[in-house]
């Protein structure tokens, strides 16, 4: 029989406890411990750290697991740090941790644990508002560029400038301060900060975001976010999702209602500039919302459509 403390004890953290709680916070006896999973009360999650077997095994639930199994020798980080931070598109199926620990424990599936000698807990972790100890954004940021491709990993990082837990100058700053250049991730850092250090804002937009969750999985190549342009004029201009190889960009804004007359006379005008440049540029405003897959497949029939018409010109 459990007693209320342990199920409250649990309940806290997401219907896990270790055993070092079981038996020093509740002096419970090693054989009883046994006994509960034996009895199938409890089920081991990762050495030394049990579920409640009523409690589902959740995205959560690994991640508390993780913590009372490092007790606090570690920190949530990567895409499973991004996930807990809200980012978008972040995958829950594998969690990861970083750890200076050398232990060769086996270790569930599921689990993705990072060993380094890189590990500063005042600058590299921090508790969060859900009693996680996750990696602070800018290692994060590291852990992301590491895990990601290019494309992938921009639509993260101004994601993350979006929710305001980085900045460009913050990461190049962070970066010079580590002298982190040998470290995974670092080159796809520095192509990113390259173009956004020259933002005066994140790229990316909600409507533009979208879009490109719309695109995942079809068959396009990944497109260039923010290609630089220079027009007639002299100008520079910076196209929101381009594919410069056939000179198709791809413009998702607002509609006259938001920035009336005035705006919409700009953008003609800076699309017949593009024009005179060999581009052509779509736009799309909120109603791409109404029907968000019929969209991106409309973007995919245009993208072969001009990678014909390209060929043939050729």
């Amino acid at each position: 029989m459990i007693s209320n403390r342990v199920l409250e004890l649990a309940s806290e953290q997401h219907g896990v406890v270790s055993r070092h709680q079981l038996t020093t916070v509740f002096d419970l006896p090693g054989w009883k411990v046994a006994r509960t999973l034996k009895n199938g009360i409890f089920v081991e999650v990762v050495p030394g750290v049990l579920r409640l077997a009523s409690s589902p095994e959740t995205f959560m639930m690994r991640c508390a697991a993780l913590q009372l199994r490092f007790q606090g020798n570690g920190f949530l980080s990567g895409w499973t740090a991004a996930r807990i931070r809200g980012l978008r598109k972040m995958p829950e199926a594998t969690i990861h941790f970083t750890t200076p620990s050398n232990t060769s424990q086996l270790w569930p599936e599921w689990l993705e644990i990072h060993r380094t000698g890189w590990y500063e807990p005042r600058l590299d972790q921090e508790r969060h508002n859900d009693g996680l100890i996750v990696a602070t954004p800018m290692r994060m940021l590291f852990g992301l560029a590491a895990a990601f491709n290019q494309f992938r990993f921009e639509r993260a990082a101004e994601d993350a400038w979006h929710r305001k837990l980085i900045t460009p100058q913050e990461a190049a700053n962070y970066l010079q301060q580590h002298r982190c250049r040998g470290k995974d991730g670092v080159s796809t850092i520095e192509r990113w900060l390259e173009k956004a250090l020259t933002q005066g804002a994140p790229a990316q937009s909600g409507l533009e975001q979208s879009l490109l969750d719309s695109l995942d999985g079809l068959s396009l190549p990944s497109p260039i976010r923010q290609h630089p342009l220079t027009l007639p004029s002299g100008e520079t201009v910076h196209l929101d999702i381009a594919w410069p190889d056939i000179r198709l960009a791809i413009e998702p804004g607002s509609s006259w209602w938001h920035g009336g007359d005035l705006a919409q006379r700009k953008d003609q005008a800076r699309d017949r500039s593009c024009g005179e440049q060999g581009w052509h540029i779509i736009r799309f405003d909120e109603t791409m919302r109404d029907d968000l897959h019929e969209s991106a497949q409309q973007v995919v029939r245009i993208y072969r459509r001009r990678t014909r018409d390209i060929r043939n010109l050729l």
